[in-house]
């Protein structure tokens, strides 16, 4: 099996949300959540504008104590920025999942080898009709041979995306 590669579409959907917070006031309403799980953390990002008003909340949660702490807004974001500077992406398909929310970190991060970030984005600009929206998860890694790697685990192959643009209830790339 070969996996789609997402390098590309990762770059694009920093771009846009680097502009999100740089130039608020050019968008009517906006929703951004992303879950990112590193080195036995998950630290989640949400942001919001609807009605003139923007609000957003941001922690970390260790799995090894369970403990979650509020973090600042900029802090976690950089965390995200770093994740997408990465050098190679595969995305997730949704199917398969475990359970047990500790294995099934585990089985994504390859034993939390790699970082997993789920991203979900709606916008719309101001004086545009349309409504984008995306929904994905991806795995971050180091480049080609990390992303051969991680695909010859037989326990995940069926987990990856093969071809893209992908579509399916739980994930979709832009629509």
């Amino acid at each position: 099996m070969s996996v789609a590669f997402y390098r590309d579409y990762v770059a694009d959907l920093k771009a846009r949300i680097d502009d999100l917070h740089a130039n608020t006031d050019r968008y009517q309403t906006y929703e951004l959540t992303m879950e990112l799980l590193a080195q036995k953390n998950l630290v989640s990002y949400t942001e919001k504008k609807a009605k003139g008003q923007t609000e957003g909340l941001s922690y970390r949660r260790d799995f090894t104590t369970g403990q979650a702490v509020q973090m600042q807004q900029q802090n976690a974001y950089a965390l995200f920025s770093g994740f997408f500077n990465l050098g190679q992406f595969l995305a997730f398909t949704g199917q398969g999942r475990q359970p047990d929310a500790k294995q099934f970190a585990e089985l994504l991060t390859d034993n939390w080898r790699y970082p997993t970030c789920a991203v979900y984005l709606t916008f719309r600009q101001k004086g545009q009709p349309k409504t984008p929206s995306m929904r994905m998860h991806f795995v971050g890694l180091n480049g080609q041979a990390d992303a051969a790697a991680y695909e010859r685990k037989a326990d995940r192959a069926d987990n990856l995306v093969a071809q893209r643009p992908f579509s399916s209830a739980v994930f979709w790339e832009w629509k």
